[in-house]
């Protein structure tokens, strides 16, 4: 089995679990620590994936790391995946919980690419254009790149929306070098 189906269904289990329990925020916050964590230690992650490692010292060193931050069902969780011997799923897990969690609250997620840095005026303005063209919740995150010169590049979910000055002088310069 693919290792995306069995992040899929681990995922769904504990989300399951935790709306059962009254605890999919608390959750969530916990899969947004443990995804945080593991994008900033990369020799966390490659630890989890490490088919040599046996499963209780991958358990000691999440246990040690998260115990302190996190829900006792998080912990639990941790135990039985690695147990199984799933650990190196965990880190797709919680990628695949904040997207249930996200369906769950209506809420859909948008990102702003800019070539500087976006006022708060203008990140409202995206967050309402988005609101009412999605009807859901938005949770925009922006990011700054100045080699796009100008304009911005909008990405919500498989869609992309590309206004910046560099796509454009691009396509210009193709459409130039078409033409004799």
């Amino acid at each position: 089995m693919s290792d995306f189906r069995v992040a899929s269904r681990y995922a769904k289990s504990i989300f399951d679990l935790a709306i059962e329990l009254k605890n999919v925020d608390t959750i969530y916050n916990d899969m947004l620590l443990f995804g945080q964590v593991c994008s900033q230690n990369r020799k966390l992650v490659t630890l989890l994936k490490n088919p040599i490692i046996r499963y209780d010292f991958k358990l000691k060193v999440l246990t040690k790391i998260f115990e302190k931050h996190v829900d006792i069902l998080t912990l639990k969780f941790f135990n039985l995946v690695c147990r199984k011997n799933r650990a190196a799923v965990l880190p797709e897990v919680s990628k695949i919980y904040i997207n249930f969690y996200d369906i769950h609250k209506g809420v859909v997620r948008a990102n702003v690419t800019s070539a500087v840095a976006l006022s708060a005026q203008i990140k409202k303005d995206f967050e309402a254009i988005l609101a009412k063209e999605t009807g859901k919740k938005v949770a925009l995150e922006t990011k700054v790149d100045a080699s796009l010169l100008g304009g911005y590049i909008l990405r919500v979910g498989d869609n992309q929306i590309d206004d910046s000055l560099k796509s454009k002088i691009n396509n210009l310069r193709r459409e130039l070098k078409r033409r004799p």
